[in-house]
């Protein structure tokens, strides 16, 4: 008696939608970056003498700013909920660049892995990225041609694609085919919190 064997499929595979929300969540990530370190930085001067009323007073004019009643804004209740939302989008960035760092340091093939964070984390413009990938500059990572690169950028997005499908990363990035979105729709980010 011959056995059955069954197949499993344990993850989908990755389809065209998942790799341009990959390609849009890593054209954000270097501007991802950049705003959690002000941020960071921003609690630094706050503890070392950054008064809280100066910093409400100056999320005030940013609060007034954002709700468009200029002239009877309560700013000091719009800088409390600007503050907590902003705590809010900070641990949120912090957990999407981490998935998107650690899928790119579990890359197995080390040209790809290099070409993700050159592109990707250090944000090196394509062409810089391509020519410091042609020298070739350790042992292990030998020189490539131009078609290489391309093809390796490919594989790398690919193989990011896939990790972020797998811990749930690109359930957050949408795809919108509203009206007046055009053909392609309009891809954004969902805020896993109440935005009110």
């Amino acid at each position: 008696m011959i056995p059955e064997i069954i197949q499993i499929t344990l993850f989908d595979d990755i389809n065209e939608d998942d790799i341009r929300k990959t390609k849009w969540l890593l054209g954000k990530h270097t501007d991802m970056i950049d705003l959690i370190g002000n941020y960071e930085y921003s609690l630094k001067q706050m503890k070392s003498g950054f008064s809280e009323y100066d910093y409400v007073a100056a999320e005030g004019s940013v609060a007034k700013r954002e709700t468009g009643h200029e002239l009877t804004a309560d700013v000091t209740a719009n800088s409390v909920i600007l503050k907590d939302k902003r705590y809010k989008i900070y641990q949120f960035y912090l957990f999407i660049t981490n998935n998107i760092k650690y899928a790119i340091n579990n890359m197995r093939d080390p040209h790809e892995n290099k070409i993700a964070e050159l592109l990707f984390i250090n944000g090196t413009k394509y062409l810089k990225a391509q020519e410091y990938m042609k020298k070739g500059y350790k042992k292990e990572l030998y020189g490539i041609s131009d078609n290489t690169f391309a093809d390796k950028r490919r594989k790398a997005i690919a193989n990011i694609a896939t990790s972020l499908k797998y811990n749930r990363t690109l359930d957050f990035v949408t795809i919108d085919y509203g009206l007046g979105r055009g053909e392609n729709g309009e891809i954004k980010l969902l805020l896993p919190f109440n935005e009110e």
